[in-house]
């Protein structure tokens, strides 16, 4: 999706303005006309997304109460729908932030135009504009094999990408040692870097209702090549996504963060 897909959707402004950042949105013909709803969303989704002359790519994430939509492809690329409420018909900004890293392939982020149809609580279909256009759609999808429970002890968290890398420069991975403790209603809980010595973190994983949706906070200190405090979504999953464990049988933890150009994805295994 995405930066395979977004640099694709942005080749022509970028050979036109000589820029990594631009919105290659057009007008827009509205929603198509529906009735029913509002559906609830809240959950993990699958979506796929087709751009035209292309080959579907898939991606893994979730919508969460307030209809952020975040899903992330293999690579680590982002994908944002607009606010989706699960009202029958929506329209907005559908963004692509490729995995951080060097020019050309990273650090890339597209805005576009989409008009949809949540068409039912288990089906998402819409289309979106550029270069080339394109369709997405989504059904309900089960992450995690058994049922949600708040982590406890030790794992790794691996960030998707490099930050501050150039061309001729290869950048700071994020690597965090951390430590999970149940905290807060349901299955929500909190998390510590234990590597003192490295890029200190703190962050929450905070349960959306008893679902397998999580709103992601994680503060990153000086001690990270990026720092600040960034929100995204969460979900527990059975599955390496990325092959860090050697997809090993876990119960995994993904955080889509969304930072602008520094968009990114973290495993925790």
């Amino acid at each position: 999706m995405l930066s395979r897909l977004a640099l694709s959707l942005c080749f022509v402004c970028l050979v036109s303005v000589g820029v990594l950042t631009i919105s290659c949105g057009s007008s827009n013909s509205g929603t198509k006309p529906c009735t029913g709803g509002p559906y609830n969303v809240l959950g993990d989704w699958q979506i796929t997304v087709t751009a035209t002359g292309g080959g579907p790519v898939t991606g893994y994430g979730a919508i969460d109460s307030a209809g952020l939509a975040l899903f992330f492809d293999g690579l680590g690329d982002t994908l944002q729908l607009p606010t989706l409420t699960g009202t029958c018909a929506f329209s907005g900004s559908i963004n692509f932030y490729s995995v951080p890293g060097p020019p050309p392939n990273g650090d890339v982020e597209v805005t576009d135009t989409i008009t949809g149809n949540v068409n039912s609580a288990t089906s998402i279909t819409g289309s979106f504009t550029g270069t080339p256009s394109g369709t997405i759609s989504a059904a309900p999808f089960t992450q995690l094999t058994g049922s949600v429970s708040a982590v406890s002890g030790s794992k790794t968290g691996a960030v998707q990408g490099v930050f501050g890398a150039t061309s001729s420069t290869p950048g700071t991975a994020i690597l965090l040692a951390t430590t999970f403790t149940p905290a807060g209603s349901n299955n929500s809980m909190s998390f510590a870097t234990t590597n003192l010595a490295g890029c200190e973190a703190t962050g929450t994983f905070t349960e959306v209702g008893t679902s397998n949706v999580f709103d992601v906070s994680i503060t990153l200190t000086p001690t990270c090549p990026i720092i600040g405090t960034f929100t995204g979504i969460g979900f527990e999953s059975s599955s390496d996504y990325f092959g860090l464990n050697s997809g090993g049988a876990d119960t995994y933890l993904y955080a889509d963060i969304l930072d602008g150009t520094n968009t990114f994805v973290i495993e925790f295994f």
